[in-house]
């Protein structure tokens, strides 16, 4: 009788038990690389908002709290390509601004990064946020600024 060709049961449930355990390892490995590179992403685009909210203030004499005035769509969220969107659709990061207390004035704000979709599973760093003294903070996070930023 001819011997035949091909794998044994045995043969087969050993490869299929090491690619499990690759993949039990990759999968979160790859998770986090998501999540931190999409917080790269949200950090660029708050820093770009500071950018243009400190030209405003050079024109202006005073700080805006609306991202039209910064050329921005009035509900301004961040894809994963670092991509302006005007709705939550594909987006991981809502920005939005605000004026910590109106005593102040025009004289101070805070922008933030809110997390959307997926991002939301981000729990060392949560929402982001800077304001006009360059401050750097985090909200719903299990790490610090120091580590987020």
């Amino acid at each position: 009788m001819p011997k035949s060709k091909g794998f044994t049961l045995i043969e087969v449930m050993i490869v299929v038990a090491i690619v499990a355990i690759i993949i039990g390892l990759a999968l979160p490995n790859y998770r986090e690389y998501v999540l931190r590179s999409n917080r790269a992403v949200g950090k660029s685009a708050l820093l770009e908002a500071v950018s243009r909210q400190e030209q405003y203030f050079l024109n202006n004499r005073s700080y805006t709290d609306l991202l039209t005035d910064l050329g921005y769509p009035a509900t301004y969220f961040v894809s994963s390509e670092g991509d302006t969107l005007a709705a939550a659709s594909g987006s991981i990061y809502q920005i939005t601004i605000t004026e910590p207390d109106s005593n102040i004035g025009e004289t101070a704000y805070t922008l933030s990064a809110v997390p959307q979709g997926g991002q939301t599973d981000d729990t060392k760093c949560g929402s982001l946020g800077i304001n006009e003294q360059a401050a750097k903070t985090v909200a719903s996070a299990s790490e610090s600024a120091t580590y987020c930023w």
